[in-house]
C-alpha cells in the first residue's frame, strides 16, 4: 500500500474504532439513529455492533500487511452487508437515521475497497 491508501486505511481504523466505543457507552443512541425503540435486549444488539466495529478496526490497525488487508476486507464485508440490511429495512419504514448510517457505511465499502484495491 502507498501512503495515501495507509492514511485511508488508518482514517477508516480509527474513526470505526472511535464509533464502536462511543457505541459502547451509548447504545441507545443506535436504537435513536435507526428509528426504532430499543427492545427487551438489554441494548445486546447495540453492543455487539460496537464491539464488531472495534474488531475490525484493531484488525485494520495492526501492523502485519496481511492482516491489515484482512481487516479492511472485512469492513468492506460488514459494511456492504450493513447497507443492504439498512436497504431492506427502509422498505418497511426506516427512519432518516437508517439511510444516514446507510449512507456512511456505503462511504466506508467504498473507501475500503479502495484502499484495499491501492
Amino acid at each position: 500500500m502507498n501512503p495515501t491508501h495507509d492514511r485511508l486505511v488508518r482514517f477508516l481504523g480509527v474513526t470505526r474504532a472511535a464509533a464502536g466505543f462511543g457505541i459502547l457507552v451509548r447504545p441507545r443512541l443506535v436504537y435513536r439513529c435507526l428509528g426504532v425503540g430499543a427492545a427487551d435486549d438489554g441494548d445486546a444488539v447495540a453492543r455487539l455492533f460496537a464491539i464488531r466495529e472495534v474488531a475490525v478496526a484493531a484488525s485494520a490497525l495492526q501492523s502485519d500487511p496481511m492482516g491489515r488487508q484482512f481487516g479492511v476486507a472485512t469492513g468492506i464485508f460488514v459494511d456492504s452487508v450493513d447497507v443492504i440490511s439498512l436497504v431492506f429495512g427502509s422498505r418497511h419504514g426506516a427512519g432518516k437515521g437508517a439511510l444516514v448510517i446507510g449512507g456512511i457505511a456505503a462511504i466506508y465499502a467504498v473507501a475500503g475497497s479502495f484502499a484495499l484495491l491501492g
